[in-house]
């Protein structure tokens, strides 16, 4: 669906007495394959260049150096004529929703068909009112955006973005102006329409909470470079860049700080050997008492300091901060027993 190959974006910088006109690097070497009908994050922290990044793949910002192909075209090639029909196959929902607060609900949505000149007033309507009903406003269509909420005006966004029926949806920080309920609801909407309409949808935000609810892989962008990339479940349990165990480390349940602490004395049992170690279950594994199992089958002293269990997207995860104590040779049968079993395990003192 898009290829990114060796993009760089840099902005010229005013000559002063301090910079002397150096220019400011956006993006660096950026290269990243979204396929087709999956929903892609790309998570930074303010500043960190994903705005720019997603801006040029729909050539709102054009790179300096590199390429962006969608659907095996090279849109960095694209005259003014190209680029205007390229933006009718891509919709773009904003932060702040961007709709016109003259026009009512059904006028906001209508206007990118009315535009294009390609359809009657009679199928306008019909598809208007197919959108309305896909994102649940039809009994909104008269009023105005000053007398919607925060998710009303975000749903006219998505149904706006809709309209020409585009392959693909850029979603800007979509959520980062709504407060935490009506974000689920904004989430699960998209969601449905992924799966309703097969569109391929790429998502900037800088909320780690928002990349495990409904993406399918995720790229980290720090200074202007994708510094780590892959499958949503594999980045968020197994971070391996600095940046993404700190953003990881934000925004999940299960705290670090455990991990800081002596591990405690089996009592009676002074004498054996204690690990503190990490265990990560994922998919249908998690429900399952392998650890009681584990307990029941050697001597080892198996002790659970913290844990959770949740979801990414639809996989269920858990993970645990155990100590296990015992002699050598039954801990190493605690690991080989897990290692049967998929789970893995991080020692981490």
């Amino acid at each position: 669906m898009i290829r990114i190959k060796n993009l760089h974006k840099t902005y010229p910088l005013e000559r002063n007495a301090k910079t002397a006109g150096t220019p400011v690097a956006a993006l660096s070497d950026i290269n990243l394959h979204i396929k087709k009908g999956e929903i892609f994050g790309i998570i930074g922290r303010s500043g960190a260049g994903k705005s720019t990044l997603i801006r040029t793949l729909n050539m709102l910002e054009r790179p300096s150096s590199g390429s962006v192909s969608i659907e095996g075209e090279d849109i960095t090639a694209l005259d003014n004529s190209g680029l205007h029909r390229l933006r009718q196959r891509i919709g773009m929902i904003f932060q702040h929703f961007n709709l016109l607060n003259a026009k009512t609900v059904a006028a906001n949505i209508d206007w990118p068909l009315k535009i294009t000149g390609k359809y009657t007033p009679q199928e306008r309507a019909v598809r208007v009112s197919e959108l309305l009903a896909l994102v649940g406003l039809s009994e909104h269509r008269d009023k105005y955006p000053a007398q919607l909420s925060g998710g009303q005006k975000q749903r006219v966004g998505i149904a706006r973005a809709l309209a020409n029926t585009p392959h693909l949806l850029l979603c800007d920080e979509a959520t980062s102006a709504l407060d935490p309920e009506t974000t689920q609801a904004i989430l699960r909407l998209l969601l449905d329409i992924n799966r309703k309409l097969g569109l391929t949808i790429v998502l900037i935000t800088h909320e780690m909470q928002v990349i495990r609810n409904i993406c399918d892989r995720v790229a980290v962008i720090e200074g202007g470079r994708i510094v780590e990339s892959g499958e949503v479940a594999e980045v968020f349990l197994h971070p391996q860049h600095a940046v993404t165990q700190s953003m990881v480390a934000e925004s999940t349940p299960f705290s670090a700080e455990a991990a800081l602490l002596p591990p405690p004395t089996a009592a009676g049992h002074p004498h054996l050997r204690g690990l503190l170690v990490r265990l990560t279950y994922v998919g249908d594994i998690t429900y399952q008492p392998i650890l009681s199992s584990i307990a029941a089958a050697t001597p080892a002293l198996i002790t659970i300091l913290q844990g959770t269990i949740a979801r990414i997207k639809d996989t269920p995860y858990g993970q645990l901060l155990v100590e296990i104590r015992g002699e050598a040779a039954d801990v190493a049968q605690v690991f080989t027993t897990l290692d049967q079993h998929n789970i893995r395990h991080e020692v981490l003192a």
